[in-house]
């Protein structure tokens, strides 16, 4: 993550002139549960304080009820930080000794939701793995027969059936404005593909990070430190969106 870089001083902040900062309610989320608390609680700390001292745009919706707020105009999702789960783990995470957590009921709740998140996440990438799991000869076909453009559209019918999911069929392929989700139908695509004809395998946060990239608009730079997600987006020709320093 690149929060914990930037703490460390690892990473050189990009120049306020030329870019403003964003923090998304899912980076919030991860560093609120994650594993990391239980055994490098300062270095969380460190990425916590950095995130409120450099005072980065925060957008405070989870993905899905942001991509809504891009599809609806006027849509809003109550969300109030006093009884926020995620703000509430960051208070008590910021407040607590760097030594590390002691052994209570939030050291256990934190324990199960931590446990729960890598479940869940863990148990997309093995269905996904399963899923690719093919013969070569199928993979050749699935090669020279499937088109970029047929996986597009089929990741664009997935990505319709997450809002519709939520709001009981309330979207059709024709009412979304499929341009402010470029970088992440176009890339979530091509991942999927890569898993289809190549034994590239999914991770456990492969699904955390790809939920990411749908705050991210035309105009934005995307900025990451893996190379997975920066290859593939080259691969999908998406290079224009990535923040590269040196580049």
């Amino acid at each position: 993550m690149i929060w914990y870089g930037l703490s460390k001083n690892q990473l050189q902040i990009p120049d306020p002139s030329k870019y403003t900062l964003v923090c998304t309610y899912l980076s919030l989320m991860e560093l609120a549960f994650s594993p990391n608390n239980l055994n490098k609680l300062s270095e969380v700390q460190a990425a916590i304080h950095k995130i409120f001292s450099l005072k980065p745009e925060i957008i405070l919706q989870y993905p899905w009820d942001h991509a809504q707020s891009l599809i609806v105009e006027n849509f809003e999702r109550e969300f109030e930080i006093e009884s926020n789960l995620t703000f509430a783990f960051l208070r008590v995470l910021l407040n607590h000794p760097k030594e590390g957590l002691v052994s209570n009921s939030f050291k256990e709740e934190l324990e199960k939701i931590s446990s729960i998140r890598k479940k869940n996440f863990d148990g997309w990438a093995d269905f996904l793995n399963d899923l690719n799991n093919l013969e070569n000869d199928i993979k050749r076909a699935l090669v020279k027969y499937s088109g970029r453009d047929l996986d597009l559209f089929d990741f664009k019918k997935w990505f319709l059936h997450k809002l519709n999911e939520r709001e009981i069929n309330q979207y059709s392929i024709d009412t979304i404005p499929w341009e402010q989700f470029e970088f992440y139908t176009t890339v979530g695509a091509t991942y999927l593909r890569k898993m289809m004809v190549s034994w590239m395998k999914a991770e456990g946060n492969d699904e955390n990070d790809m939920s990411n990239m749908i705050y991210v608009q035309p105009g934005d730079k995307y900025w990451t430190l893996e190379k997975k997600w920066m290859n593939l987006a080259r691969e999908a020709k998406m290079n224009g969106y990535l923040y590269e320093p040196n580049g």
